[in-house]
């Protein structure tokens, strides 16, 4: 009894210190709360509601906001793509597709997404006060996934203050703005879960090359493309841009640091340019140093030099080690395309390249990028099946969480009412045989569709999704191979 007795006291003592704890840090709360108010009131009439107007078409997988990473919801399916198990989603057209914005300056420039105008035929923005305006593209940047557009304002225009995200900490609170799913004037606020965020093989599939996001739990929902997100002083830190599908609170914002260096170029000149080499390059690091005899893991390793560009026309070869450009350290290959990208097409550089253990210098004049060499490299086509494939790197190998001994090519894209759509291959799939014959790569796929895909005739293909193991569908290919 003695013992029920102190226990009982003890609870009611917890009791009175919660209660007490409670009543002190009411004026805590009640001030954090008038900060997101203020905020919201201060913030809100800059963010705008994007409305596109665009050809009629068939959902490809590709929401209409940019990202998802791979795979599908188990027993679940976009439209027009069947699930995991065979059950397809209803077809349905998107002439109309919504989207964010920011005001950037008072004569009616508005900062978005690239993905979020690039298809339009017509645009029309909605201030916070209900006034609409027709909209023009200015300048769209696919690379850094940032667009342009402008209004004629007859109205005075708030405009958004923007911040400095290289002095952002993990931990710091972050604050969504925009019309998830249309539902304009939206706010949502959660912290930076995380800095520099890169590699993103989703993003970079979709044409997102330059990433370093910032990564945040703040919800991030389709149609927040675009808006700002911001600190709590109420300045832009970031352009929402993305969210990982099926999963709950990570989205991704485009640093405004990148927005300050890129908008202002895309005002003056619709579009940005950029140096172009011409190869394709992975990390150096690992094994690939060791097997090149390479001092340490610094270098972006060659392992295609294509054919027409000014690599190839400076000699380079594959097996190179690009270990610096002009003088600057190449820590691994994005650092080799970033470094190149800051230099304008024409410009001479020299490269410091590793080969046969020696470093020799080599100089190369730039040509200019464009974003179609990154699709035709690094995503080859099958016309006969629909779809699209890339060979699967070592370092996709381990972001797959593949086993060493799974051979195969990834699915990047599978186009809407193709032979591959019918037989229920999904963005994501490694096919692993075509036609009983194994592919390794993505030579060996084309070559082995090329062999085996025969008008009017069934094509077996083995593939494995996700953690499943390797199960094998029938390909019609098409009369009209």
């Amino acid at each position: 009894m003695r013992r029920m007795k102190y226990m009982a006291l003890f609870m009611a003592l917890a009791v009175v210190l919660s209660a007490g704890a409670a009543r002190a840090m009411s004026p805590v709360l009640r001030e954090m709360e008038e900060g997101f108010v203020r905020l919201n009131e201060e913030v809100r009439p800059c963010v705008v509601n994007i409305q596109t107007t665009g050809p009629a078409v068939k959902m490809d997988g590709r929401m209409e906001d940019l990202f998802r990473f791979f795979g599908i919801p188990e027993g679940q399916g976009m439209p027009g793509i069947p699930g995991p198990n065979g059950r397809r989603a209803p077809r349905m057209p998107r002439p109309r597709a919504t989207g964010s914005g920011f005001i950037y300056s008072a004569d009616g420039y508005i900062v978005t997404n690239n993905h979020v105008v690039e298809d339009a035929e017509s645009i029309k923005v909605r201030l916070y006060n209900e006034n609409e305006y027709d909209a023009k593209v200015v300048g769209r940047d696919p690379d850094t996934d940032l667009a342009v557009i402008k209004i004629e304002p007859h109205e005075k225009l708030p405009v958004a203050r923007l911040g400095d995200s290289e002095k952002l900490k993990v931990g710091q609170f972050a604050i969504a703005m925009g019309s998830p799913r249309g539902f304009e004037g939206s706010l949502s606020f959660g912290h930076i879960s995380a800095l520099g965020r890169d590699n993103l093989m989703g993003l970079a599939q979709q044409g997102l090359r330059f990433q370093n996001l910032i990564q945040t739990d703040a919800a991030i929902n389709f149609g927040n493309s675009g808006g700002p997100l911001c600190n709590i002083n109420g300045e832009v830190i970031g352009i929402n841009v993305a969210i990982l599908y099926g999963a709950n609170s990570i989205g991704f914002a485009i640093p405004v640091n990148k927005a300050r260096q890129v908008v202002p170029e895309l005002i003056k000149n619709g579009k940005i340019t950029r140096g172009y080499l011409g190869v394709g390059v992975r990390d150096a690091g690992g094994d690939l140093a060791e097997g090149v005899d390479l001092p340490d893991d610094n270098g972006a390793f060659v392992d295609v030099v294509k054919e027409g560009t000014p690599a190839e026309r400076a000699g380079i070869r594959y097996y190179d080690v690009i270990r610096k450009v002009n003088g600057e350290t190449v820590e691994d290959a994005n650092g080799l395309i970033k470094l190149i990208s800051g230099y304008a097409p024409g410009t001479i550089v020299v490269l410091e390249i590793w080969r046969d253990g020696k470093a020799i210098n080599v100089e190369v004049k730039l040509d200019e990028w464009n974003p179609e060499f990154a699709v035709a490299a690094a995503e080859p086509k099958s016309d006969e099946l629909g779809l699209q494939v890339r060979d699967i790197s070592p370092d996709l190998r381990k972001r797959l969480g593949l086993d060493a001994d799974v051979e195969g090519v990834l699915i990047t894209d599978v186009e809407p009412d193709s032979a591959a759509e019918e037989a229920n291959l999904l963005h994501g799939d490694i096919i692993m045989e075509v036609g009983r014959e194994p592919v390794a790569n993505t030579n060996e796929f084309q070559a082995a569709v090329r062999e085996k895909a025969q008008p009017g005739k069934s094509l077996l293909i083995r593939y494995k999704r996700g953690n499943n193991e390797p199960s094998i569908t029938v390909v019609k290919v098409p009369e009209d191979k």
